[in-house]
């Protein structure tokens, strides 16, 4: 594939895998040759670890409830941008997008039951189809040159308009957290696109990034859309 992509070193630990399939994305933070290749963009994401923890423990005792996918969703996303980010290639991009669909499945997933689109008993198996499918399109805008990143606004944008149609339900509920949510993305997303587009951008700090900020920020908002999210019932078939 000819993405635009600065190429690793041909010493360097992961050199084979990024010659075969570059990244479609090119972050500021420069090329370390060893096993992690971009250290600030790659421990930034032990942010979702804290966030899994928490989950879990807000978690453990609700049995049955998909409330309880929410942690192994923030552990998956947090490890595979983990891996994409210190291996720079496209097969741990792949698992990188993986990780996110797991995490915006969920929110879509549970939208569609409250939109009464969904039975409880269809959650789960809608969630799986939508991550194989999403994970399905990730090959193929990757070798069709389409931006893979679209897709996430895509679903961004399909969860605000169902919130809004959300908002005249009987089961409403305080949209505080979820504000807050959104604002905190946008701010994230805000630091992600000055970091790609070299707006502001030293590739020699290896210890603050914008796009590692965006890890930060994204999770500290995953928080606030995981209270949202818990407010609601989810034992009705």
């Amino acid at each position: 594939m000819n993405y635009n992509v600065t190429p690793l070193a041909p010493s360097c630990p992961w050199h084979h895998l990024h010659t075969i399939a570059p990244t479609n994305v090119d972050w500021c933070e420069a090329s370390v040759c060893g096993w992690i290749n971009e250290p600030a963009n790659t421990w930034s994401n032990l942010a979702y670890l804290i966030l899994t923890i928490w989950a879990y423990q807000q978690t453990k005792n609700k049995e049955g409830s998909p409330l309880k996918a929410f942690a192994p969703a923030f552990f998956f996303m947090g490890f595979f941008s983990f891996v994409y980010h210190a291996s720079y290639n496209f097969f741990s991009q792949w698992l990188d997008f993986v990780g996110m669909f797991l995490m915006t499945g969920l929110f879509i997933s549970l939208n569609f039951y409250r939109l009464g689109i969904l039975k409880r008993a269809n959650i789960f198996k809608f969630y799986g189809w939508f991550n194989v499918i999403f994970g399905i399109l990730v090959i193929i805008f990757y070798l069709t040159y389409v931006p893979i990143q679209s897709l996430i606004l895509i679903h961004a944008l399909f969860l605000i308009g169902s919130e809004v149609k959300l908002r005249k339900s009987p089961e409403r509920k305080p949209y505080k957290p979820f504000v807050i949510a959104v604002l905190l993305i946008l701010v994230a997303a805000t630091f992600s696109i000055l970091d790609v587009t070299r707006t502001w951008c030293n590739p020699d700090n290896h210890f603050i990034q914008g796009h590692a900020l965006w890890h930060l920020i994204s999770a500290a908002s995953l928080g606030f859309a995981f209270k949202f999210y818990s407010q609601f019932n989810y034992d009705k078939e």
